[in-house]
């Protein structure tokens, strides 16, 4: 999105009217309205808390109510449940649910109250103030009902089946009765900046020669029948929450037609114009006609301000009216058959063309389809198609999903393709319906500004830039560069080739000599590059690659790692660490306490010390063990869903993907093994996978990244000095790199 910033002379006239205009608008403290976080907006009048904290124990597993809060609109409760585990999760399949169900609220004369809909039963973060003992399944709950009468002060939460839990897998049928008291008159609320904006406090710039706008200087802005609109700004410990809305005049959008507008994301700029990090906090907010509310929070409080929102556009995707259209498929057609109308419709001003239809076998003879292709004028046309013929039935698991379909595309793609599924072969004439819809820009800038108070703390300075950007990516993926001097040895990657088990295979560092090893997955090369350990269903398999002896281990795990001799090999089942002799012999599980979820990440030069990361209710905790002492030391956490990393070969450094606040992605980074030197190597921009390898100098890494169809691109970068090289040649990701 792009922010307009104003020449440096008119940027210190703006921003010296912003402070006089800004810092003017009366602000309220919670005067009727609080802010508490994990809770959100309540109204502080007769505002009922928790009396004290409830829990309950059953078989292993605690429920604990944290927070209640009761005001005029509603109820608002905060539980945690610990003790569950990931074998209870998965006792039906990974996936077999249905899991959890919903919460009822009894009132002491027996009535129950459900869940609110009211306000889209969007929950607020809980911003990391309440966290469980261990992670997934185990979780913090943030339920919302209407308010109760307020002679009602004993409650009972009503949970028939606990979240993330299939049915019969845990202690089900829990009644926690808790009780509430009057908000103590001390109760701390979270400051709130309320903006009562009037016309005359918005200011009047005229535009500088050659410019054609310039921020608003109010909290409110209006153009082209949109209106921005900042409402508030939180002050929380360690930064602010800016609340607002987006709304719109009817003359907005082509008349007639439904709409759908896409949330817009402001972007929030410091007076220098450096881009500055938020992260959305979704509010309990109810729907209201043409208008969307936002919030977003950034994580520290001292800026060079003003501080300037921006929405530089507004996205929406309008629908067109249905259209019916006849095609005649003939007495007999056959699978693989084509037939290509070339009929188009307008709308909008724009020409969506029907260029073909197919005939699909997709599992004969118990599903067919027809895929109609499209092609339109402009990028991100949609749709869908109905036949109006009752359709006979077919076979849902010929597919896994039955009903119309849509296929995957890049998003600038100006052609789409829809289906429908069929238990027979359709012929003769048919009458089909289609929704098309079109997408929709109303271009701004819509600006608000805003002087955060003067602070003692030092304000931040810009990050160091990645070494692997996304303007670099761009560049590298579409070029072929030599291998950087000295560099060579031999990689395993594994390739998709349509099975359940990917391909494995072993190739020089250029892609020459490429040799398919097996099918199996988790490869590892020994730190030699003679032997291969790799898993597959019989369990963890060693393939020498001089004489292609390829013993099993008779044990499973898989994220296997070799030890720096080459003697041992260290692997998990998950919920298990392991170490065995590369024989198969000297069988010993590493004490990693109630861990359910374990990732070994390498070995250090001595062969005794190992590091692996356990997942707790906080992300994954990077650790380190001594074989022969048994001592085991915390390093540092991060937030990776996978908890991967690599150590570097000299034992010095690790390589981890780790969440960056305000991004969407994770960023690849490294660090010493205490956390410490932490440098951001790939920016989260960057499509990449959790693994990232070591090369066997300790100097290089290869990056997996991967194309938005899918194809994986490898990618050389060097963390000290930044030099990177796209590693081609390659068609799957690479899992190993050894001299």
């Amino acid at each position: 999105m792009q922010t307009l910033r104003a020449r440096p002379a008119l940027a210190m006239i703006l921003a010296f009217l912003a402070l006089l205009l800004l810092t003017g608008v009366a602000y309220a403290i919670g005067r009727l309205t609080g802010y508490i976080p994990g809770i959100g907006f309540v109204q502080t009048s007769s505002l009922r808390v928790l009396a004290e904290p409830v829990s309950q124990t059953r078989d292993g597993v605690t429920v604990s109510i944290e927070q209640v809060v009761v005001d005029s609109e509603r109820t608002i409760i905060v539980y945690k449940a610990e003790g569950l585990t990931i074998q209870a999760a998965n006792s039906k399949g990974e996936g077999g649910g249905p899991f959890g169900s919903s919460h009822l609220l009894r009132l002491p004369d027996g009535t129950t109250l459900e869940e609110s809909r009211e306000f889209n039963g969007t929950p607020e973060p809980l911003l990391g103030n309440i966290t469980t003992e261990g992670g997934w399944p185990n979780y913090v709950q943030r339920l919302v009902y209407r308010s109760v009468p307020s002679q009602v002060n004993e409650l009972t939460l009503v949970i028939p089946v606990l979240q993330n839990m299939p049915v019969g897998a845990a202690p089900e049928n829990w009644e926690i009765t808790f009780k509430l008291k009057p908000a103590p008159a001390d109760m701390n609320y979270a400051p709130i900046i309320e903006f009562t904006p009037a016309p005359s406090e918005v200011a009047t710039v005229t535009p500088a020669a050659g410019e054609t706008s310039v921020p608003a200087l109010s909290s409110t802005t209006t153009k082209n029948s949109f209106t921005l609109q900042l409402d508030n700004v939180i002050e929380l410990e360690d930064g602010f929450v800016f609340t607002g809305n987006l709304s719109w005049d009817d003359s907005a959008f082509p008349a007639g037609k439904d709409v759908f507008p896409e949330a817009a994301r402001p972007v929030l700029t410091d007076a220098n114009g450096q881009e500055v990090p938020i992260e959305e906090v979704p509010l309990d907010w109810s729907n209201q006609k043409n208008r969307l509310s936002w919030s977003y929070r950034t994580n520290r409080k001292a800026f060079a301000g003003p501080l300037t929102l921006s929405v530089s556009s507004v996205k929406a995707t309008v629908l067109a009216p249905p259209a019916d259209f006849q095609i005649d498929l003939g007495p007999d057609p056959q699978v693989g058959q084509t037939w290509e109308p070339n009929q188009d419709f307008v709308f909008n001003g724009h020409t969506i063309r029907l260029a073909s239809i197919q005939l699909n076998g997709d599992c004969a003879p118990q599903m067919y389809s027809l895929i109609f292709n499209f092609t339109s004028d402009l990028a991100g046309a949609d749709g869908f198609v109905n036949d109006l013929a009752p359709q006979d039935p077919f076979d849902y698991s010929c597919e896994g999903s039955g009903g119309i379909w849509q296929e995957g595309r890049p998003v600038d793609s100006t052609d789409f393709s829809v289906g429908i599924p069929y238990g027979m072969i359709p012929s003769g004439p048919r009458q089909f319906t289609v929704n098309l819809s079109v997408p929709y820009v109303v271009e701004g800038p819509w600006q608000v500004m805003w002087t955060p108070p003067l602070t003692s703390e030092p304000t931040a300075t810009p990050a160091a830039e990645a070494c692997l950007t996304l303007d670099i990516w761009n560049q590298l993926i579409n070029r072929n560069d030599p291998l950087p001097a000295g560099l060579g040895g031999q990689v395993i990657t594994t390739v998709d080739e349509g099975w359940r088990l990917p391909g494995i295979y072993v190739s020089n560092l250029d892609g020459s000599n490429s040799r398919k090893i097996n099918m199996g997955a988790w490869p590892s090369l020994s730190t030699d590059g003679t032997r291969l350990a790799y898993s597959i269903d019989d369990g963890i398999h060693i393939f020498n690659l001089a004489s292609e002896e390829n013993p099993a281990l008779g044990m499973d795990g898989y994220r296997i790692i070799w030890s720096p001799d080459n003697t041992r090999l260290m692997y998990t089942t998950t919920f298990t660490l392991n170490v065995v002799n590369a024989d198969g012999t000297g069988s010993q599980q590493v004490d990693t306490g109630a861990a359910q979820v374990i990732a070994p990440s390498g070995w250090l030069p001595d062969n005794q010390t190992i590091i692996f990361s356990t997942m707790g209710g906080d992300g994954f905790t990077f650790k380190s063990h001594n074989l022969q002492s048994g001592e085991t030391k915390e390093l540092f956490t991060i937030q990776n869903k996978a908890g991967y990393g690599a150590v570097s070969p000299d034992g010095q450094w690790l390589v981890f993907a780790d969440r960056v606040f305000g991004a969407n992605n994770w960023g690849i980074f490294i660090s010493r093994l205490d956390g410490s030197g932490r440098k951001l190597v790939v920016e989260p921009e960057v499509p990449t996978a959790f693994a990232s390898v070591w090369g066997p100098d300790g100097q290089w890494l290869i990056i997996n990244t991967a194309k938005q169809d899918g194809t994986t691109i490898p990618v050389l970068v060097n963390p000290f000095t930044c030099q990177v090289a796209h590693l081609g040649n390659f068609n799957g990701m690479v899992e190993g790199w050894s001299p």
